[in-house]
């Protein structure tokens, strides 16, 4: 099952973890919640296997714009190879289904690529910090996921993001950021990784562009 964890409550299963590289990754993004104060409208979501805190997501939900922003999943340090990862992320994605979320959005480092690819998201374009950029829409469950990813493979226009987001994707590239030769390999390697769902082309198909790049 999952729960929420207030600010309290993370600082003090970080005060019991291990030292490891995941504990290190949920420090980061406990600090990041706690800098922009995302504890009190957006608490991380908790899987507990039995009582037992295993996995967080670090998500924020818009009921404005219908968007779910993902951060961070931290599988806690020595909990790893049990597939919480998998298991908390539709727990949580299901539960931004029920609360109205139409898009999901994130960042994904190129290692990380490969894991979410398998999930069924869709890749835009390149980041400031050479992550690759998700938006798309978000169903309760892996199967109806992946369904809707080969149907957008046939017919990009039914992923496509809002027009406002489409035309900032669209400026993020590689040439742009001006990455060096060993960041841009590594870049260049999670686009080949995602294959067809690299959907970058159909963000430059006419019906796409904004009517004022027109004027």
């Amino acid at each position: 099952m999952i729960t929420r964890y207030n600010q309290e409550q993370v600082e003090k299963l970080i005060a019991e973890q291990p030292e490891g590289t995941n504990t290190k990754f949920l420090k980061s993004s406990h600090n990041l919640w706690f800098r922009f104060k995302n504890y009190t409208k957006n608490p991380p979501f908790v899987l507990l296997d039995g009582e037992e805190p295993v996995a967080l997501v670090f998500i924020t939900f818009s009921a404005r714009s219908k968007y779910a922003n993902l951060y961070e999943i931290v599988t806690l340090e020595g909990k790893e190879g049990n597939g919480y990862a998998s298991i908390v992320y539709w727990d949580v994605m299901a539960e931004a289904h029920a609360q109205g979320m139409q898009r999901l959005k994130m960042s994904c480092t190129p290692s990380s690529v490969t894991w979410h690819k398998r999930n069924g998201t869709i890749f835009w374009a390149v980041d400031p910090s050479g992550s690759l950029r998700c938006d798309v829409p978000i169903f309760p469950n892996k199967h109806e996921q992946l369904t809707f990813r080969e149907l957008a493979i046939k017919d990009n226009e039914v992923a496509m993001p809002p027009q406002k987001v489409a035309d900032k994707l669209r400026d993020e590239c590689i040439e742009l950021h001006k990455f060096g030769v060993k960041k841009t390999e590594k870049v260049e390697t999670a686009i080949e990784a995602v294959g067809d769902y690299w959907f970058r082309e159909a963000l430059f198909e006419p019906t796409h562009f904004s009517l004022e790049a027109f004027l």
